[in-house]
């Protein structure tokens, strides 16, 4: 049996690549969904009764599709995958692309197409599995784990070639309870993507290797040369994810949550990194926060950054290209991610959380587990995927992408920054983003001085001890 004795049924999902952020008006996204006690009983029936009737069909699980699909084979007989991901547009128009060219390969192979925004993703995933009705193949997120790991196809029992991919990228985010349970579509990682014209025009040097005080000292002189001009400009999720975790962590050389619930910082050292925070604003080098607040996920719609008045700011590198269609004057490069001048540790891992998974309850194993080797591995997929879920992982679609001229120099110059120095890599908990509301709940007062830092220290060390309670009874 999957189920263990009747402990809510939650999803977790990460907010990593350019999906990350949390829509101030809906809890669920980018969050853990925690569903009352009676829609959990009902959603544990049906999954236990699902399983069952699995368990007690022939051939010992190894059921037959409609169109004649053996489980664990592939056929030239007729067959239908089901497909679902979330995104763009951008990488909407990439993923079609892609399916219909594999279906031209592949005339036995009818592929459905199911997808949509971030909103909403998780909870239908969710219930599709509590119906037995997921798709056999779909985008995941590591953050997944804990709750969906048990029912995805153990990959290792498929023909897909892992030899392409990292080691530490299958070992580190793919891997749950030994089963290799997605593939990682690409790698990420977070860089200073900023506008050489604002540059040239404030006389930064464009090699600048920043720290987290000489982004104080030139920031500061920017905003007193022009008033309307920022060097940064940060949305609340940055702010809580991209500056103060990494001007903690890289001081601790820790982790941010460790794996048994609890916090692994101090009052102090939050209080310390809340200072940070308000000489960022109480200089200029900030964008006031009530001006940047209504473009979460979207600062590259930010009139500021479009018009050239914003110089620079912190981002995932796959995101690059949005930033560059965005201004309407300048070349846009992607610089080092701040670091303390003896930081123990860069706090800007590589990343590799987002990928494909296999239902395991699929009719079609054979033909989902060969059209997910196309996507991943194929020289000719990749050019079209491009970089839509981040650096390809696959060196075989890495090389392609490269020899193409599609990879943006930036973008692969942005993950050789976060390769010069080691990181720990970033764990389920440390990027839940029920702790990250709670967390900038706090921030926001303090930003707008309802609390002192000392005083917003204690508010979010509390709130967060108090989540990190409710999600791990969540899970038992």
């Amino acid at each position: 049996m999957l189920f263990q004795k009747s402990r809510p049924l939650s999803l977790q999902i990460s907010t990593c690549y350019n999906d990350f952020g949390a829509d101030s008006n809906n809890k669920l996204l980018g969050g853990t969904i925690l569903f009352s006690k009676r829609i959990q009983g009902v959603l544990v029936l049906l999954l236990a009764i699902t399983f069952m009737l699995a368990a007690c069909s022939g051939n010992n699980g190894n059921n037959n599709s409609s169109t004649g699909n053996s489980a664990g084979e592939k056929t030239t007989d007729p067959v239908t995958i089901r497909f679902a991901w979330w995104g763009s547009d951008a990488r909407h128009q990439a993923t079609l692309e892609a399916i219909n060219k594999y279906k031209e390969l592949n005339l036995n192979v009818k592929i459905e197409s199911e997808y949509m925004g971030f909103d909403g993703y998780s909870k239908k995933l969710a219930t599709q599995f509590a119906g037995n009705s997921a798709p056999d193949l779909f985008q995941y997120v590591n953050a997944f784990n804990d709750q969906l790991g048990d029912f995805l196809l153990d990959l290792k029992t498929t023909e897909l070639d892992t030899s392409t991919f990292p080691e530490s990228a299958l070992r580190d985010f793919a891997t749950y309870k030994d089963k290799l349970i997605f593939i990682p579509t690409g790698q990420n990682a977070f860089g200073s993507i900023y506008n050489e014209a604002f540059f040239d025009k404030y006389g930064i040097p464009k090699d600048t290797v920043w720290t987290w005080e000489n982004l104080i000292e030139v920031g500061r002189k920017v905003h007193e040369q022009d008033s309307k001009a920022y060097l940064l400009s940060a949305d609340i999720d940055t702010i809580e994810k991209v500056i103060l975790i990494p001007y903690i962590t890289q001081q601790t050389g820790k982790i941010w949550i460790n794996d048994d619930y609890t916090p692994n910082f101090t009052e102090q050292e939050l209080e310390g990194a809340y200072n940070y925070l308000m000489q960022l604003y109480d200089n200029g080098v900030l964008e006031p926060f009530g001006d940047s607040t209504a473009f979460v996920g979207k600062m590259d719609q930010n009139p500021k950054w479009v018009k050239g008045e914003i110089g620079m700011l912190f981002d995932y590198a796959d995101s690059y290209d949005k930033y560059v269609q965005s201004v309407t004057d300048g070349k846009i490069s992607i610089g080092p991610f701040p670091q303390h001048p003896d930081a123990k540790q860069s706090s800007n891992p590589l990343s590799a959380g987002l990928g494909f998974a296999i239902n395991a309850n699929t009719k079609a194993k054979g033909e989902t587990a060969k059209f997910l080797d196309w996507l991943v591995n194929d020289p000719e997929a990749a050019i079209i995927l491009n970089t839509q879920r981040g650096i390809p992982a696959s060196s075989v679609a890495l090389k392609a992408l490269s020899e193409s001229g599609k990879l943006q120099p930036e973008i692969k110059k942005a993950i050789e920054y976060a390769s010069t120095k080691e990181s720990l890599p970033l764990t389920v908990l440390s990027d839940n983003a029920n702790l990250r509301v709670a967390h900038e709940d706090s921030i926001q007062k303090v930003i707008y001085k309802k609390l002192s830092t000392k005083e917003g220290a204690i508010e979010a060390l509390t709130s967060i001890k108090e989540k990190l309670e409710e999600l791990k009874e969540a899970v038992q």
